[in-house]
């Protein structure tokens, strides 16, 4: 899925934030959807109102990306997918700008073409602050009371409002695992902060919103990911031991596991962890 790199333009705070984390890395944008362009649906009515072509979106991605037709990988490939666009511009905005995006399943749009999904954006360019935001007046700011507010406001828009009713539905339509689609969504969430350890003037701020997230136990992704700083010839890095699997390794050439995968044995994670070490610049 990919972003068309409209947010860079314009003057919306929230947007030029964005651009501020994207300019770091790509992954970080997100695009808010042009009014009056074509070819673009409410993620809601694909995810959630379209059972026949959700059910031929996953199998066709399956086939597609995967080339596979087992709806549980396909499935779990599709969130993936899903959720990469979401995760990594939001909680690159929570840790780096201490703002939110709403993410919310009703806050977002498919640009479609040839029956499929090539770009995903915000429907409007929402977000939550804190009262000492400088854009804390701005009409689509929501102002919170404090930290834990602002927090609390991400599982809200994340979690009950994005994947508490996606994921429901890719297991009801598409036969999609409940299980390894909330295992793909903590492993997405720790990629988000393995990549902002390396980018931020103070690592333990990352280590510290890592912790929130993955020992919070109203969280649906509690203890799914323990995160900790690996040293390798004279290099550091935050990486994920996964407490459970996402299938990836089913769709990889000769059953290549994520660094992380619940599947390796911990010493075994540890050197896959210090081989990605070492081929860092």
């Amino acid at each position: 899925m990919t972003t068309n790199g409209s947010w860079r333009q314009s003057p919306h705070p929230l947007i030029t934030s964005i651009g501020r984390a994207a300019a770091l890395e790509d992954a970080f944008g997100i695009p808010v959807r042009q009014p009056g362009h074509d070819n673009w649906i409410g993620a809601e009515s694909v995810l959630r109102h379209d059972t026949e072509g959700l059910r031929a979106l996953v199998a066709g991605y399956g086939r597609d990306r995967l080339e596979t037709e087992n709806r549980h990988l396909a499935g779990s490939g599709f969130i993936i997918a899903f959720l990469t666009r979401l995760t990594f511009p939001l909680i690159s905005q929570y840790v780096l700008e201490r703002r939110v995006l709403d993410v919310s399943l009703s806050n977002l749009a498919f640009h479609t073409s040839g029956g499929r999904i090539d770009g995903t954006a915000l429907s409007h360019p929402r977000f939550a602050v804190l009262p000492n935001d400088p854009d804390c007046e701005h009409p689509d700011a929501l102002v919170v009371r404090d930290d834990k507010a602002l927090y609390e406001q991400l599982k809200q828009w994340l979690f009950e409002s994005n994947f508490e009713l996606v994921i429901p539905s890719l297991h009801q339509e598409a036969r999609a695992s409940r299980k390894v689609s909330w295992n793909a969504v903590a492993a997405s969430c720790a990629q988000v902060f393995y990549h902002l350890y390396d980018l931020v003037e103070k690592p333990e701020t990352v280590m510290r919103h890592a912790e929130t997230f993955f020992e919070d136990e109203s969280s649906p992704i509690y203890r799914q990911v323990s995160m900790e700083v690996i040293e390798h010839l004279g290099k550091q890095g935050y990486f994920a031991r996964r407490a459970g699997c996402c299938l990836y390794w089913r769709v990889r050439d000769s059953n290549i596991f994520c660094s992380g995968c619940v599947l390796l044995k911990e010493h075994e994670q540890t050197e896959q962890f210090q081989r990605l070490l070492a081929r860092q610049p």
